[in-house]
């Protein structure tokens, strides 16, 4: 799905009370946008706003000349839109239409309300647990950075036994833990602990069930061949860890789980593998 960003109207009261730390992360935010050609709208009546500029561009506050100049430069970049447009826009925030809709503010109005990269993705997240599943498909591997999505993924939500509708919130909940999870993770593996041990680190961390599988006859199902980028060699993966979604009144046989694996440093820059979103295999 598209997505717009729009600059709030009391930046300017945002910013002069930020502290340069805040700045810092914002100006990271913005630049982020624009690098990967996010739409961002700022609205007329705030590029015409005389107190912006002349802090922006005023010799107070020294230590934060550089940070103020490029943020002039970002704001100078935005498309400006009609009073009409932008109102009309903010009035989408939070709607499933063709796009999402977040705006830059240090207020924290709602989720949609950010000034910090992570702000950002939790804003999108929250977005991607209202789609349907054709979207969700499609927008998982963007909303999840830390994790890489096997092909396959989007054919074995189908497989779900619960109405997806019912359990995309909680699949986006244990995926924004095992995509914030990555670089413990990768230490778990440093230390060489096993996958039971993984599992159990996991589960006491974040509260959800996760366990590698029990049936060995089942792994051939969850193998997947990858390229060591340092050895140039292809390995075997098995994304037996899975977590489990609550049961709801369905049977064990019948709980839906999201298999994965934890990651390697050399395999897909130590991204989370994700295989199966969906029924027990």
């Amino acid at each position: 799905m598209k997505k717009a960003v729009l600059w709030g109207k009391e930046i300017k009261q945002d910013f002069t009370s930020a502290s340069e730390s805040q700045l810092d992360a914002f100006l990271d935010l913005v630049q982020f946008i624009q690098q990967n050609d996010i739409w961002n709208a700022i609205c007329e009546s705030t590029l015409d706003e005389a107190e912006l500029w002349g802090w922006l561009y005023s010799k107070e506050q020294i230590e934060l000349n550089d940070i103020k100049r490029e943020l002039a430069r970002r704001m100078e970049r935005a498309k400006c839109v009609s009073q009409e447009e932008f109102d009309k826009l903010l009035g989408e925030i939070g709607k499933i239409q063709k796009i999402m809709i977040l705006v830059l503010s240090f207020q924290r109005v709602c989720v949609y309300y950010i000034s910090t990269i992570l702000a950002y993705y939790t804003g999108i997240r929250s977005y991607l647990a209202l789609e349907k599943k054709d979207d969700f498909c499609n927008d998982l591997q963007e909303c999840f950075p830390n994790i890489y999505f096997v092909e396959g993924v989007r054919t074995t939500v189908n497989t779900l036994n619960r109405r997806f509708e019912d359990i995309r919130e909680e699949i986006v909940e244990h995926l924004t833990w095992l995509n914030d999870y990555r670089v413990k993770f990768g230490e778990l593996l440093d230390e060489h602990k096993s996958f039971q041990e993984i599992a159990q680190q996991f589960s006491a961390d974040t509260g959800i069930d996760c366990s590698p599988q029990v049936g060995r006859d089942k792994v051939q199902a969850l193998k997947e061949s990858r390229r060591n980028e340092a050895t140039g060699q292809e390995e075997t993966i098995i994304c037996e860890l899975h977590t489990k979604f609550k049961t709801f009144n369905v049977n064990r046989e019948r709980q839906d789980r999201i298999y994965f694996f934890p990651g390697k440093r050399d395999i897909l820059g130590g991204k989370v593998i994700v295989k199966h979103i969906g029924k027990h295999l």
